[in-house]
């Protein structure tokens, strides 16, 4: 398979392309449609048949690299973590664009059976309201905690203008995500369905409702690993028997949202057994537990279409 990597920067792409027997090219374009039309004629000029294109998802500079090419060429976007640990597992000591643009390439080629085709967002301003309403959220957090540590008067007197503002397009933006989302009967659906859920509220299902409308998951375990909710167990031997942790892979704001549900399912004992069985261990792992039944959950009520049987989990 002939495939090519990806290195983007805000204004510009490089582009290296790994053939079947081995032999490379490489060229930059800009990060901009006359630079894609320019990348699109230079891979016509190869007479290449079969192409796999792969970028890592770096902030939202990717995104229209994404969308243009994936109506051409299977595209896959990875997440940078996996990208940086192959580097180190290649003792890679070269860093620049253009290398990391092959060593994108190398690992797309190497492990192109296990990735998932990019597909584009069917409905990306829906989606890009969400992200902003968690982005609206961290800073006002993070403007509250501020504002306890302020003494002067000037400074707390900015941070609580802050943070009404703030409050004010949090209140804008969840009014129109709950609209944009009301005006389709499918995605209406799937929102209320997620909100029966205990400990689940409209923005959280909204962020439920995003990824898993957003992207193809075959399991409920892989919805899971995508949250960062999968543990990681380290043993060999008689000598290596770690505790395990969570993944350092995965979405993690989609993570950091169902964390206060669980809470909330925790305090509520909406999941009594699982509570019951994890009573031995420290509350965070239980919560962590919580985490990750609430995905599952949300997973088969989005495959479904059915709300949440509370009977189903009320019994200890």
């Amino acid at each position: 398979m002939n495939v090519i990597g990806f290195d983007i920067s805000k204004d510009t792409i490089d582009v290296t392309l790994l053939r079947t027997s081995g032999q490379s090219d490489y060229i930059k374009i800009a990060n901009a449609c006359e630079g894609f039309e320019k990348l699109n004629d230079w891979i016509r000029s190869k007479r290449i048949r079969k192409i796999s294109i792969s970028m890592e998802a770096t902030g939202i500079y990717y995104e229209e690299a994404a969308d243009y090419f994936s109506a051409i060429y299977q595209v896959f976007v990875i997440n940078p973590l996996k990208i940086k640990d192959y580097s180190k597992s290649q003792f890679s000591h070269t860093k620049t664009d253009r290398a990391d643009s092959r060593l994108i390439a190398e690992y797309t080629k190497r492990h192109l059976d296990k990735l998932t085709p990019f597909k584009p967002s069917e409905n990306p301003t829906l989606y890009k309201l969400i992200s902003l309403l968690q982005q609206l959220k961290q800073q006002q957090n993070e403007s509250q905690n501020r504002l306890h540590a302020a003494k002067d008067t000037f400074i707390r007197a900015t941070h609580e203008e802050i943070i009404l503002l703030l409050a004010k397009q949090i209140d804008q933006t969840a009014k129109r995500i709950d609209l944009m989302i009301q005006q389709q009967d499918s995605l209406n659906t799937h929102y209320k369905n997620l909100q029966t859920i205990p400990g689940i509220g409209k923005d959280t299902a909204a962020i439920l409702l995003r990824h898993l409308t957003d992207k193809q998951f075959k399991t409920a375990n892989q919805f899971v690993s995508f949250a960062g909710l999968s543990p990681l167990i380290e043993q060999s031997g008689t000598s290596v028997n770690k505790k395990g942790r969570l993944s350092r892979y995965g979405h993690r704001r989609l993570k950091r949202a169902l964390f206060m549900p669980a809470l909330v399912a925790y305090r509520i004992k909406a999941f009594p057994k699982l509570v019951q069985n994890l009573s031995h261990k420290p509350k965070m792992v239980v919560i962590v537990a919580l985490m990750r039944k609430l995905a599952k959950i949300a997973y088969y009520i989005h495959k479904t279409q059915k709300p949440f049987e509370k009977m189903r989990y009320q019994t200890a």
